[in-house]
């Protein structure tokens, strides 16, 4: 193997000349072409993404390295373009060899940077020898011990098999999945022992696993079905209402959820979910479906319960945000709309609703001129942004070509506009704030995390979805030039961004840190004893009612009626048959 290589087989470590690990000129068993696909990727990933293949042509590299056993000498031709063939082959590893490969691959990456990291412009060629994922490896594979904050809390966290590829499944926004899993693990909040458990975490990647693995509804519906009644072996104990599931995005992917694990403490994203009575796959040329099956659910987020989280933003793109904001006497615009960048290669990903993206252009941020599901999703406020395109100091439009432009470009404006999507939450939202810029929130229902300590009027602005035009536009520059009616631009931004950041190592502000506090809450207000225990919903509720409603099925019902109207209601008897569903 390559640790016992490594370790000694040429003595100290620098015995050669510093020009025998920069030349890259390749040798017997490597072609120097290796080194310029490596340098010329490692320069790619400093502006933008980089597409899939070149990732995997740079891991079949390293493992034909591997396999002949030629990495001494390729560390020697070439070590820090190793170190880059080493990072990007990360993900492939896990897929191929598992997640403790890779990390034993990981520890070969850091061993390169510690030993030649200093050689990184030796040669002429400014190495980066970073991927956009690279700054939360250490965290996702166990290399970093997390702190529980002095916190009495000890969380008991299950391994599921949906949950087992933390590595591949760290990039984009909703890899909060993932970090809020690895970092509980990890963390001395973490216990073996389900006796001193407060809480019981399950982990699922279901927004990954769904578009990687391209899972559909019914298929996450079994699998949930399948671990809640079969394999967590604690539910039981307390009713699951001791018992942590996590929401990374817009749905709850589990459809039956209601019926099985609606006690349990949710942390989401998204605090008013969409729900569907027709899970069945829906794509552009069927999107009028959606209206017909889907809606905002207000009822299955329940804030005496479950807590909103931030979405996730790569440690990569918040670096470059912050080196490219300008100061607020610099910047040059008042507000600014982009729909991101167009992107090739992006990945398709298959939501909790089965939509399915464009595999060919990114979509962060389209309005309904560019993705027909959005006509049925309320979200015309993205159309109506664009009526402000072309006045003066405003930057509306739809597209840049690298995604380091579109962080230059928020980085330049006063205020950005973060729009509802499909669901009310925006992970534009986190991303102007990385980049200094003050959110104007157009998204009616939004939940906004840790409002339970943070004042979110002191840094951002709200204003109404249907009011979306001239009228805002003018607020916003009477703002501009009378600072003192809008705290957000005198306040310091700063200080709230590490909130929103999942590789914060700041050890007073990062979301571990928020919903921990959170739990910690829960745990003083609901005490374990045995057995399920039933919420009382007080005497208000009326009993011995006689009402007879005809409906599609169980789950209209529930819509109908809200969660604890349909659970808890005193004599109220449920049936359910092909005729519909009835209340007698």
């Amino acid at each position: 193997m390559w640790r016992y290589a490594f370790a000694a087989p040429w003595g100290p470590r620098f015995p050669l000349a510093i020009a025998a690990y920069t030349d890259c000129l390749g040798t017997e068993l490597v072609s120097g072409d290796v080194w310029t696909v490596a340098r010329e990727v490692d320069k790619a990933l400093q502006l933008t993404h980089v597409p899939p293949q070149y990732g995997l042509e740079l891991s079949n590299a390293f493992f034909g390295l591997e396999r002949s056993g030629a990495i001494p000498g390729a560390i020697e031709d070439c070590a820090l373009g190793m170190a880059v063939l080493v990072l990007n082959a990360l993900p492939q590893a896990e897929l191929r060899f598992g997640t403790r490969r890779a990390k034993e691959y990981y520890i070969l990456y850091e061993e390169l940077l510690r030993s030649y990291g200093h050689l990184w412009n030796a040669s002429g060629f400014k190495w980066s020898l970073k991927t956009h994922q690279s700054a939360g490896y250490p965290l996702i594979l166990g290399l970093r011990p997390q702190s529980c904050f002095g916190l009495d809390l000890k969380i008991f966290v299950y391994e599921t098999d949906f949950a087992s590829k933390p590595v591949i499944c760290s990039q984009g926004m909703f890899a909060s999945e993932v970090f809020v899993h690895q970092f509980l693990l990890h963390s001395s909040c973490h216990t073996e022992d389900p006796n001193e458990a407060d809480f019981f975490f399950v982990p699922v990647y279901a927004a990954c696993v769904m578009t990687k693995e391209k899972k559909l509804a019914d298929e996450m519906d079994f699998f949930y079905k399948e671990l809640v009644t079969e394999k967590l072996r604690y539910f039981q104990d307390q009713g699951g209402q001791d018992h942590i599931f996590l929401w990374s995005s817009e749905t709850y992917d589990f459809p039956s959820w209601v019926d099985y694990i609606a006690d349990s403490l949710f942390l989401s994203v998204e605090a008013v979910p969409i729900e569907c009575t027709d899970f069945d796959f829906f794509s552009e040329e069927t999107a009028d479906n959606f209206g017909a099956h889907c809606q905002h659910c207000h009822w299955c987020f329940t804030r005496w319960k479950d807590y909103v989280i931030p979405g996730f933003v790569e440690k990569w793109s918040i670096e470059k945000m912050r080196d490219l904001e300008k100061s607020h006497e610099e910047r040059t615009f008042t507000a600014c709309y982009w729909a991101d960048w167009a992107e090739p290669g992006s990945p398709r990903r298959k939501d909790g609703l089965g939509l399915e993206w464009n595999g060919h252009t990114g979509y962060h941020g389209a309005d309904s001129d560019a993705l027909a599901i959005y006509k049925y999703a309320n979200t015309t406020v993205r159309n109506d942004l664009q009526t402000l395109n072309g006045r003066a100091n405003f930057s509306i439009g739809y597209r840049f070509t690298r995604i380091t432009e579109y962080f230059e470009r928020i980085g330049e404006c006063h205020f950005c506009f973060a729009p509802k999507g499909l669901g009310y939450w925006s992970n534009r939202l986190y991303e102007v704030l990385f980049a200094g810029c003050i959110p104007v929130i157009l998204s009616d229902h939004i939940g906004l995390p840790f409002d339970d300590f943070l004042d979110w009027s002191t840094f951002s602005l709200k204003w109404p979805m249907s009011e979306v035009g001239p009228v805002l536009a003018e607020h916003l520059e009477l703002l501009l030039q009378n600072q003192s009616l809008n705290p957000a631009l005198s306040n310091q931004r700063v200080p709230h961004r590490c909130w929103f950041d999942y590789n914060s190592e700041d050890p007073n502000c990062s979301p571990y840190l928020g919903l921990l506090r959170f739990l910690q809450k829960k745990k003083a207000a609901m005490p374990r004893s045995p057995g399920s225990q039933t919420p009382n919903v007080g005497s208000s509720w009326s009993s011995g009612c006689r009402v007879v409603v005809t409906l599609v099925d169980s789950r209209e019902l529930k819509h109908a009626l809200g969660y604890f109207l349909f659970k808890y209601h005193r004599g109220v008897e449920i049936s359910e048959s092909r005729r519909g569903c009835q209340i007698l």
